[in-house]
């Protein structure tokens, strides 16, 4: 199968016919072994109208030149218009189309840098990549390594993704972007295992946010901390920590039951069972037994108190007008 631009040249040198037929496309010839992506393809096979149907019919100038060209794929079950030259159907080329299923151009410069454009319907993406080696004696498949990518997706949730890759074609950073939502991704590489490192995304659905996330070495959360219009919390090692502010509030939690508020209008602490709490008054609670009703409790007995005398049992106390009177001012003091 010659290449279509000496076809072409024998076409206008040799006047030869060049015949052009509607047919249907029955058949996407998909390059599962593709170079680049098993998606692509560069040969169809059709049916013409009469029933004949010619297969490998080419979609490009070149179809043994797999890495770069632009190519054209029709929609299966389509109508295109195939030309043959001169009757040979191994020269049969797709020349118009009536449906595209997909688009790709693929670049290539003397370095071995690549540029990819694929489009589709709901997506398009961008595409820049190295081949990695230069032997070109070598026999073996190459491998590419991606520098950069742009991708935007128009399905369910439509967005845009940038990615960033390392010398040795791994992901150190992406960033995706919709109508909602933008998130950055920053990874740590170590051999081939790739972590993230730090998360940072901006929301603004209806209570609009700023979150960042740092991880570990192993991608385990060690902080985040979030933002939005009310308050800002500080969340340490999954929870073990959290610090929550508020306009007018603070509050500190930490896990095993420490947990501290202050604001204009109360302080308190609590640890386990034990509570304090500070506003016009005092409150201390340790398991649902207060200090004001526990001294209360207290001077309820000393006002109860007789002693034994060689006369016989003592009466009440003579201060205790004075203790009902500490009494009741225990409820200016505590609650």
């Amino acid at each position: 199968m010659g290449n279509i631009k000496d076809l072409i040249k024998d076409v206008a040198s040799k006047n030869q016919l060049v015949e052009t037929f509607a047919a249907k496309v029955i058949e996407i010839n998909t390059e599962t072994e593709s170079l680049h992506n098993p998606e692509d393809a560069y040969t169809v096979n059709i049916m013409r109208a009469d029933g004949a149907i010619i297969k490998n019919v080419r979609l490009k100038a070149s179809i043994l030149d797999l890495e770069q060209g632009i190519i054209t794929i029709p929609k299966k079950d389509s109508w295109v218009l195939a030309s043959i030259i001169d009757g040979v159907e191994t020269r049969a080329f797709i020349s118009q189309f009536s449906e595209v299923e997909r688009i790709f151009i693929r670049f290539k410069d003397n370095e071995n840098h690549y540029l990819e454009i694929d489009t589709e319907v709901d997506k398009f993406q961008i595409v820049f990549k190295e081949k990695e080696g230069n032997d070109s004696s070598s026999t073996s498949a190459p491998t590419y390594k991606k520098i950069a990518q742009l991708e935007f997706s128009g399905k369910e949730d439509s967005n845009i993704t940038t990615s960033f890759y390392n010398e040795k074609g791994k992901e150190i950073s992406k960033n995706s972007f919709n109508g909602n939502q933008q998130q950055t991704v920053i990874n740590t590489i170590n051999g081939e295992d790739v972590k993230e490192r730090l998360k940072f995304t901006l929301s603004c659905g209806e209570n609009a946010n700023a979150e960042m996330q740092f991880l570990d070495k192993d991608s385990n959360e060690k902080q985040r901390i979030t933002f939005d219009e009310l308050h800002t919390e500080v969340n340490l090692n999954k929870g073990n920590t959290i610090f929550n502010l508020k306009d007018k509030e603070s509050k500190i939690s930490i896990k095993n039951g420490f947990e501290a508020i202050i604001s204009d209008a109360m302080t308190s602490f609590k640890k386990g069972s034990l509570t304090f709490e500070m506003d016009d008054k005092f409150k201390i609670d340790v398991g649902g037994k207060s200090l004001k009703s526990k001294l209360e409790e207290l001077i309820d007995e000393i006002v109860r108190i007789t002693v034994t005398t060689p006369v016989g049992p003592s009466g009440p106390p003579i201060n205790s007008i004075q203790l009902n009177d500490i009494k009741g001012k225990l409820t200016e003091l505590l609650k």
